[in-house]
């Protein structure tokens, strides 16, 4: 059984390069446009760095995109436990820029809907709330079969904001950007309350001012990591990452914020969201001891 199984799209992203487009019927050559892969491996890709068992499970057909994610998750030490999906289920073209990142995406959602069962493991982490509404009967089978369930949230107007009409804590742990808390609730005080029927833990990342953590008791707050960003594509992903190897082996709230924020300025010094290159974090993991 894995520490952490990681469930959702995992995207292919394209990363257009910041010039003009040219014109129709003409071509213009780039020194290099990089393919990278994002969305459920850039967690998985951390946390397999940090020590965990970890586990893949997303929608995969027989395509270009597909074959390469196999190869990489061998790579990686990660297992991956494919759905059966249309070739290249999930692709972003991300325009990167000195402000927000912007993506054009395409995404088999579809595919979740026919999943019955997830893989067993100690806990899922669900990155996206359009994954986790979709995969919300299997993740209630693998909560009573004594799974924990973390989800992060992502830019879905219409799923942020039904979080605050959820009841019941179907899930652990939410984790949250201040943006995408605001939309959900107003403001992040607010989240608190208003998002207590949907986890028993709360987690809002506040980029630069660090994070803050609602987890029962009076709230935590850690300052970010001292970090030099080149590009803060996957930081999100790597602190759920670090979030959860912390508190898979038994951390502490606080120190666990800690380690993810760490993890989120670590990722930064790289571009795009999966840890391609272990050695870049993999000391961490002594921190969890």
């Amino acid at each position: 059984m894995s520490e952490l199984l990681v469930a959702g799209m995992a995207y292919l992203d394209i990363f257009v390069p910041p010039s003009a487009p040219p014109a129709p019927g003409t071509e213009v050559f780039v020194d290099a446009i990089a393919l990278r892969f994002g969305g459920a491996v850039n967690s998985a890709s951390v946390a397999a760095a940090l020590g965990l068992r970890v586990s893949l499970a997303a929608p995969v057909g027989a395509g270009l995109a597909d074959l390469a994610l196999g190869a990489l998750a061998a790579r990686l030490g990660i297992t991956l436990h494919g759905w059966g999906a249309p070739d290249n289920p999930a692709v972003s073209l991300v325009y990167a820029s000195a402000g927000e990142r912007a993506f054009l995406s395409s995404a088999a959602y579809a595919a979740l809907d026919r999943v019955a069962r997830l893989p067993q493991a100690a806990w899922i982490h669900v990155p996206g709330l359009e994954e986790a509404a979709r995969l919300a009967a299997p993740l209630a089978a693998a909560r009573r079969e004594g799974a924990k369930v973390c989800v992060s949230g992502s830019w879905a107007p219409q799923r942020l904001a039904a979080l605050a009409q959820l009841d019941g804590t179907p899930w652990d742990v939410l984790v949250l950007n201040e943006k995408e808390a605001e939309a959900a609730c107003g403001s992040v005080p607010q989240a608190a309350v208003r998002l207590a029927g949907a986890a028993r833990a709360l987690v809002v990342t506040c980029g630069a001012a660090g994070a803050s953590g609602y987890f029962g008791a009076a709230p935590l707050h850690v300052a970010a990591a001292p970090a030099e960003p080149l590009d803060a594509t996957g930081a999100g992903d790597a602190f759920c990452a670090g979030l959860l190897a912390a508190l898979s082996r038994g951390a502490a709230p606080e120190p666990a914020l800690r380690l993810a924020t760490a993890a989120a300025a670590r990722m930064m010094n790289q571009r795009g969201g999966v840890l391609e290159e272990p050695s870049r974090i993999a000391a961490m993991a002594g921190e969890m001891q």
